[in-house]
């Protein structure tokens, strides 16, 4: 993990290796959160070494609801705000995906081909209690702490409730998981032109300084990069659908743009598999 601290009221907890980005707001008043990470134990050891007393943050935000997000809420006790949709997201998960017996059974599952890994998502799901957002908005919420002023907007996308934080003032964005940079994104439950759309929103903020949720802080290059991946992506796909092709001859065509980076190459293919289901369900609605 590196802890990247600028402009001395903001830091970005950058985690490559360990998972989704974390940002702090610090104020005279007390701390703002941005997003939880995976597991509450893999909060505390974040608070540990970045300093972090959790009775000094006021504010927790998630900025959307996914478990990479969200997992660590319950060591804090001071109001969690996230977009409406999050909140219903996250109480639709907690009685499906996030059931205990259903992650029991992909424990049980990982054992067979990553017992090790198995093993330690085993001890950190132990004592795990998802606290849900208690702080609601629809479009954009516009909060001050300490003198320091934010905003936090719904732009959907990546998924349909994300939203992103911007502090106006200092020219700050934390993107969320808008922007993945040097690594597949994750798209499973994206709406691709909505998450195109979004990331041309992004570039009207002229951030100075942006923060993904994966990857290092970056510039509008990074967001032409995912852009141009995503779009290319889904105009190839759309043109095979029209050939009548199947998935198995899309995923073949190397002419599908390959995402710069080393990490999560797996995700090629599979991308190209989710965009043609998606692709296949939009056109049949």
């Amino acid at each position: 993990m590196e802890t990247l601290r600028f402009d001395s009221r903001f830091t970005a907890f950058i985690r490559p290796e360990q998972g989704a980005n974390v940002g702090m707001i610090h104020t005279p008043e007390g701390l703002i959160l941005i997003d939880t990470t995976s597991y509450p134990s893999d909060m505390e050891e974040l608070c540990e070494v970045g300093g972090i007393i959790t009775q000094n943050v006021r504010m927790v935000i998630n900025t959307h609801s996914h478990s990479d997000h969200t997992w660590g809420n319950q060591l804090f006790d001071c109001p969690i705000l996230a977009q409406r949709l999050c909140l219903e997201q996250m109480r639709s998960s907690i009685k499906n995906e996030w059931r205990s017996e259903e992650i029991q059974a992909y424990i049980a599952d990982l054992e067979r081909t990553e017992p090790e890994k198995a093993k330690q998502v085993r001890q950190k799901v132990a004592g795990l209690q998802i606290k849900l957002p208690d702080q609601i908005f629809e479009d954009r919420y516009l909060g001050e702490l300490g003198g320091v002023k934010y905003q936090v907007i719904h732009m959907g996308g990546h998924t349909a409730d994300l939203s992103i934080v911007w502090i106006p003032d200092k020219s700050v964005l934390y993107a969320s998981d808008l922007i993945f940079q040097g690594r597949y994104p994750y798209i499973f439950d994206a709406n691709i032109p909505a998450w195109v759309e979004a990331l041309k929103r992004l570039k009207e903020f002229k951030a100075e300084v942006i923060i993904p949720g994966h990857g290092v802080r970056c510039r509008d290059a990074e967001i032409n990069i995912l852009q141009n991946y995503l779009e290319g992506s889904w105009q190839l796909v759309k043109e095979h659908m029209q050939a009548g092709h199947s998935v198995d001859e899309t995923v073949e065509d190397k002419a599908f743009p390959v995402f710069p980076g080393e990490k999560y190459e797996s995700l090629h293919k599979a991308n190209i598999r989710a965009m043609f289901r998606k692709y296949s369900k939009d056109s049949n609605q």
